[in-house]
C-alpha cells in the first residue's frame, strides 16, 4: 500500500467520523441562531406586537421568576364596581391604576370621584381611575392614616392623632372630636376574587423581560454563561468542521 493510499483512507476514515458531529452541531447551532433571531425580531417590534404591556399568566414562569403572591389584598364594594388593593397596588375593573410607595389602606368611590390613602397619603382619581391629586402632610393631610370612610358624601379619615372630616373640596381636613355617633370606616370584603391575585403577579412581570432574557441568556441564571459559550463552540466547530471537509473532499471527476 502505498502512502498516498494510505493518506487518502486516513482522510476517509477522519471525513466519516467528522460528517455526523458536523450534523449535529449545525443542529444545534441552527436551533441557537433561531432563538437568537426570532427573540431579536420581538425585542426589535415590542411596541408593535405589545410586548411592554402583555403581562406574564403563566404561573410555572412566575415561579420560575420567583414573583411570589402579595401579602395583602383587599376587596372594597362587590363586583364589577369592586376596588382591589394587592400591597401597593390599586386596581379598578382589573386595571392597575396606581402603584403607592408603600401598602395601601382603603379605597371607595364618593361622588364621582375615587378616594385611595395610604398611611401617608391621600389619592384622588376621576371615576375612569385617571389619577387626578395626591395629598400628603405637606398640603395639610393628617399623618398616621389608619382608615377611610364616607359619611353624607364627605370624607372621613381615622389617624394616630384622632378623627377628620374633609370638606366639599377635599381640601381642608377638621378634627372631630369628640366623636357624637360611631363612624362605619370601610372594611374589607371577606371574599376576594382569586383573578386579582394573578393579575398582581402578572404586573410585575410583562412578555417583553422575558424576551430580553431569553435572547441575552439570562433567562437560564449563572449557568447561561457556560450555556451560551457552548453554543458559540458550537458555532466555531461547524464553522471549522465545514470548511476542514470542504477542503478534504475529493474533487469531481
Amino acid at each position: 500500500m502505498t502512502k498516498t493510499s494510505r493518506r487518502n483512507r486516513f482522510r476517509l476514515k477522519i471525513l466519516r467520523a467528522l460528517r455526523p458531529w458536523h450534523r449535529r452541531l449545525g443542529l444545534v447551532s441552527a436551533l441557537f441562531i433561531l432563538l437568537l433571531v426570532l427573540t431579536g425580531v420581538a425585542i426589535n417590534h415590542s411596541d408593535d406586537f405589545g410586548l411592554d404591556q402583555t403581562p406574564v399568566t403563566q404561573s410555572w414562569l412566575l415561579d420560575y421568576y420567583g414573583i411570589a403572591a402579595p401579602l395583602h389584598v383587599a376587596q372594597f364594594g362587590v363586583a364589577p364596581s369592586a376596588l382591589y388593593i394587592t400591597d401597593n397596588l390599586l386596581w379598578q375593573n382589573q386595571h392597575m391604576i396606581l402603584e403607592a410607595n408603600t401598602t395601601l389602606i382603603s379605597a371607595s368611590y364618593v361622588d364621582n370621584m375615587l378616594v385611595a390613602i395610604d398611611a401617608q397619603q391621600l389619592y384622588l382619581f376621576n371615576d375612569l381611575g385617571q389619577l387626578q391629586e395626591t395629598q400628603n402632610a405637606s398640603t395639610g393631610l393628617p399623618s398616621g392614616l389608619l382608615a377611610l370612610a364616607i359619611v353624607d358624601g364627605r370624607v372621613w379619615l381615622n389617624t394616630d392623632n384622632g378623627v377628620y372630616q374633609a370638606d366639599e373640596q377635599l381640601i381642608d381636613w377638621q378634627a372631630i372630636a369628640p366623636l357624637t355617633t360611631p363612624v362605619a370606616w370601610l372594611s374589607e370584603s371577606k371574599v376576594v376574587d382569586k383573578e386579582v391575585v394573578n393579575l398582581a403577579r402578572s404586573a410585575n412581570l410583562h412578555w417583553q423581560r422575558v424576551m430580553l432574557d431569553l435572547h441575552s441568556g439570562r433567562l437560564f441564571g449563572h449557568l447561561s454563561v457556560w450555556l451560551w459559550d457552548l453554543f458559540a463552540l458550537a458555532l466555531l466547530m461547524v464553522s471549522l468542521s465545514g470548511f476542514w471537509i470542504w477542503l478534504k473532499q475529493k474533487p469531481p471527476r
